[in-house]
């Protein structure tokens, strides 16, 4: 998996959600589908036990779009709230110089619109 900034989507995992939502939507999906089906094609393609990383990535990501078309899932929301608490995509960013405290930064910003939706 890609990372190219710290921000929200600057990442292949959160990019891919974010799309494959949009085009269930259009497609006709309801937003309960279209969230159900990219939870499973990641559940199916991950262990999602010990890729504690790529989960977190893939509720950040559904649930920032959700939010952006202000149709977040309660259980979408709660769910990123408990992985951010966690910091369970922060060992993506601590390597080098990756931005740690900034991704940090992005989380709590994301967390605090979360609990405020």
């Amino acid at each position: 998996m890609g990372t190219w900034g710290t921000g929200i989507f600057d990442d292949d995992t959160t990019c891919e959600v974010k799309e494959n939502f949009i085009d269930y939507l259009n497609e006709g999906k309801t937003v309960e589908e279209a969230a159900q089906i990219i939870l499973e094609e990641y559940f199916d393609e991950f262990n999602m036990d010990e890729d504690l990383e790529v989960m977190s990535l893939v509720f950040i990501g559904l649930s920032a779009i959700q939010m952006e078309k202000n149709c977040l899932q309660e259980q979408v929301r709660s769910n990123t709230i408990n992985l951010i608490e966690r910091g369970a995509d922060l060992e993506l960013w601590e390597d080098g110089d990756n931005g740690y405290e900034e991704r940090k930064k992005v989380l709590s910003e994301l967390k605090q619109k979360l609990m405020n939706f």
